[in-house]
């Protein structure tokens, strides 16, 4: 686009065109000197062309000729100053290379005399099928400038209000707010926020007015578009535009044209300084794009070091950054294997999967399949067959790279299976997709589950408010608590047993085994609600804290950290268990004073106030109160006159990263103190180290190696883990896969034997009964692992060896701050253990 509002497209020979441009653009002066110093040499050497020829032709020989030694003086370099000797091959061939450049260059129709400054811009058309809408999220940027267009004549109509809030909402969450705040520009006020939108309202000529009050009857269906949205929402709104359907009045379209190159020049990433060397490699990708949409890295890594001008790792890496920030290509750090050059391709690759009704690639034999991902958003692989199969080629071909990036932005989710459903079930893929479910619980979810006064006891529900609530942050909280835990199943009237996840909610199994608490979560206009449902006893006091915890840190991860959503925030409260959920508000603040009853406004009655949300570390043990226990002094007590100790089996539940304590049952007195861990506690602490650690490093240093588009390590634990070696079949265990230690004799050490010895002592943590391991079986495990792990020292040969890191646990001493640090690592693990413990009782 030019300063007159001009546009013109740019197909590949114009493309190659504009990046000839701004190279040569850069040695304008240089080139015009060269030109006139030519026309004096020789009348033949007229053009440009052969005058830089020359000049290259000259460099050249100039690197034949011998040279005579030269006294130099001798220089010290360390190893890391010590770089590949450039051959005079290389050399000839970098001169060769850049000689082409430049013929093609000048053969192209630059202009340099062209007094007309140019920007390049991508247009995007985002698809307005409702199932696409989450797929976008992939493709927003912050420096992009927005024009949200919608029918002037539907601005009653409440799905367009949604749809409309939906894009505005979605927008916001890119913004800068404290960036603004700091570094607002002269020529934009300090109400401005960006990225900057342009509201487009179409059909003006469907809006029923006076001819000459036109203008204001459009311009208040807009405010009945906007009058929802926050003030910092509205902030972004520039400027707005009528368009009629009949008539055609080409002045509208150019001052849109004129004002969006306006605000662009207002945008931070405008007139950036850009090295030279990125547009050499931007033109090889050019070229490269031409053929394939989709490069390895490898490939690119080599492409970058072939330029007249090489880039280095480090640059490569700020190179990918950069045009990823803009959307010019698509790269992420935890999925290097591949770049996406084209990134029209991709979203055609999405809409494949995310796909509107009347783009299926149904099957007759997969009717049923195919019902269930348009009902319930349940993907089976042979639906991903038959996608894949009357796809085009070049998506089947990137398949699983495909299914990784959707992954990562949870268009897809894989969901939590059980350590058995792994064993016993078929190995077929199967994925959750959030944006496609449509279906609505059929009844009350309370009457679906049996959630009744006698069977059931709700915690108080807990709310996590918004000034707004990001679009798709339920699809991104969903998608985290389905690799955490399984969905919950229902039975309809039908008999049929149906997974519970449903358009705007869902249910977990908190206790897979005996599916005795389950979590209930829900989205609500500007919050997220969820509910704990405890089948056979009552709830206590900071027992759901786990869970809380486990929510938060996963939308702060969400929000801060995949998304950059730098300005959402959110706010915790609460609200009386026994309110429908279509029927909270969350109005309760959380309170530092320790209040025992309350009374409900909404049930207009008082109840005794449990507070199962809050770390209860510092309250004084009561046991008579069923009260939650924490190992460690309580900080609040100043003095106790009288100490009866009290010898206690405590059920610890480890689980979304903390240790709590329930079930208390009194045994004996004894004498005791909280100050410290028995040997056996300790011994099962450092295991679980080294299983959630080391041997997860080990098995994914394997996988590694053979599986290219992997998972980040962090969202990878021993089962996921296990299950992809099976999966993989690679390394054949001597006896099969499964089984128990007595079938692994010593002399079976093929890596299949110890990836199934990992298994194991995995499976002996998390099945144990109690929180300790006595010596004599916790030396035979070290004994077993310190051999494996100097086999996968040899073979996997990681930076630092497994053995090293093995001898630094063990040699540990165990601290209380140091046990609460290790069970925020074993996310994966899940299990229920009893432990014989201690605790001073303070009599009355």
């Amino acid at each position: 686009m030019s300063d007159d509002g001009i546009w013109n497209k740019l197909d590949g020979t114009n493309e190659e065109t504009e990046i000839h441009a701004r190279l040569l653009k850069q040695y304008k002066g240089t080139i015009e000197a060269s030109v006139e110093e030519g026309a004096h040499e020789a009348v033949k050497e007229n053009t440009l062309t052969t005058i830089l020829y020359k000049r290259i032709e000259e460099s050249k020989e100039s690197e034949t000729v011998t040279q005579q030694p030269k006294k130099r003086k001798l220089q010290v370099t360390t190893e890391s100053q010590v770089e590949p000797p450039v051959t005079s091959q290389q050399r000839n061939q970098a001169l060769e290379q850049a000689k082409m450049d430049i013929e093609a260059m000048l053969k192209s129709n630059v202009d340099l005399h062209d007094k007309e400054e140019y920007a390049t811009l991508l247009l995007w058309d985002f698809a307005g099928d409702e199932e696409f809408y989450h797929t976008h999220q992939t493709f927003l940027s912050q420096d992009a400038i927005y024009l949200v267009v919608t029918k002037l004549n539907e601005a009653d109509d409440k799905q367009a209000q949604d749809l409309f809030q939906l894009w505005m909402d979605s927008i916001h969450c890119y913004s800068r707010l404290e960036e603004n705040k700091s570094n607002s520009a002269d020529s934009k006020t300090s109400d401005d926020l960006d990225p900057p939108v342009v509201i487009v309202g179409t059909w003006k000529d469907a809006v029923k007015s006076d001819l000459e009050e036109i203008d204001d009857a459009c311009r208040e269906n807009i405010f009945k578009f906007t009058e929802n949205m926050s003030e910092d929402e509205l902030r972004h709104i520039r400027q707005e535009y009528f368009i009629s359907n009949i008539e055609d009045d080409p002045s509208v379209f150019q001052q849109i044209r004129e004002d969006i190159l306006n605000l662009a020049k207002k945008i931070k990433t405008w007139n950036k300084v850009y090295p030279l060397k990125f547009i050499q490699l931007e033109k090889r990708l050019q070229e490269k794009k031409k053929e394939l949409p989709i490069i390895s890295f490898h490939e690119i890594q080599h492409i970058s070091t072939d330029t007249p001008n090489p880039l280095n790792d480090e640059e490569l890496r700020l190179f990918l950054e950069f045009h990823h920030e803009i959307r010019a290509l698509v790269y992420f750090k935890d999925l290097p294997s591949y770049i996406i050059l084209d990134t029209q391709w991709l979203s055609d690759a999405f809409r494949c999967i995310v796909t509107a009704k009347k783009f299926r690639a149904i099957s007759i034999r997969n009717r049923t399949n195919w019902d269930e991902l348009y009902s319930r958003g349940k993907l089976h692989s042979e639906v991903l067959d038959d996608i894949f199969r009357k796809s085009e080629k070049k998506f089947s071909k990137h398949k699983d790279h495909i299914l990784n990036v959707m992954e990562k932005f949870d268009i897809i989710i894989r969901p939590h299976m059980s350590e058995t459903e792994r064993d016993t079930g078929d190995d077929k893929p199967l994925y959750y997709v959030p944006c496609m479910i449509k279906s609505e619980p059929e009844c009350d979810i309370y009457e679906m589950f049996n959630v009744t006064e006698n069977t059931c006891t709700k915690s108080t529900w807990l709310c996590y408010k918004f000034r707004f609530l990001p679009p798709h942050l339920m699809n991104h909280l969903i998608a985290s608590l389905c690799r955490k835990y399984k969905v919950a199943e229902v039975v309809t009237k039908e008999q049929k047993r149906l997974i519970a996840l449903f358009r705007g909610s869902a249910v977990f199994e908190l206790q897979e085994m005996t599916k005795l608490s389950k979590l209930h979560i829900m989205k609500c206009p500007n919050w997220i609600q969820i509910q704990v449902w405890q089948f056979g006893k009552g709830h206590e006091g900071g027992m759901y804290k786990y869970i809380d915890d486990f929510v938060t840190e996963e939308m702060v991860k969400i929000i801060s950290t995949r998304f950059k959503m730098s300005n959402v925030n959110f706010w915790k409260k609460w609200e009386c268990g026994l309110t429908k959920p279509e029927s909270v508000t969350g109005s309760n603040d959380f309170n530092e004073e320790q209040i025992a009853e309350y009374y409900c406004e909404k049930c207009t009655c008082t109840h005794i106030f449990i507070d199962e949300w809050q770390d209860l570390q510092s309250r004084m043990p009561c046991l008579s109160q069923g009260c939650e226990i924490k190992p460690g002094l309580n900080p609040n007590v100043e003095s106790i006159s009288q100490v009866q100790t009290t010898s206690s089996k405590v059920c610890v539940r480890v689980k979304a990263s903390k240790r709590d304590i329930s079930n208390i049952h009194h045994e004996s007195t004894a004498a005791a103190s909280l100050t410290g861990f028995t040997k056996g506690e300790i011994n099962f602490t450092k295991m679980g180290m080294i299983a959630l650690n080391i041997l997860a490093d080990v098995l994914y240093d394997l996988l590694k190696q053979d599986k290219q588009n992997l998972r980040p390590r962090c969202d990878c634990d021993i089962t996921y883990l296990y299950s992809e070696h099976r999966h993989l079949n690679k390394h054949i265990p001597s006896n099969s896969w499964g089984g128990q230690w007595q079938r692994i004799q010593n002399t079976d050490i093929a890596i299949g034997d110890d990836i199934e010895r990992i298994r194991l002592t995995r499976n002996e943590l998390q099945h144990s009964r109690i929180f300790q391991l006595d010596d004599k079986r916790f030396i035979e495990l070290c004994n077993i692992l310190s051999d494996l792990l100097k086999r996968f020292d040899q073979h996997n040969k990681p930076t630092r060896l497994y053995t090293d890191h093995l001898n630094d646990i063990l040699a540990k001493t165990i601290s209380t701050e140091e046990v609460k640090s290790i069970e925020n690592k074993i996310l994966g693990m899940a299990f229920e253990v009893e432990i014989e413990h201690q605790i001073n009782v303070p009599t009355q």
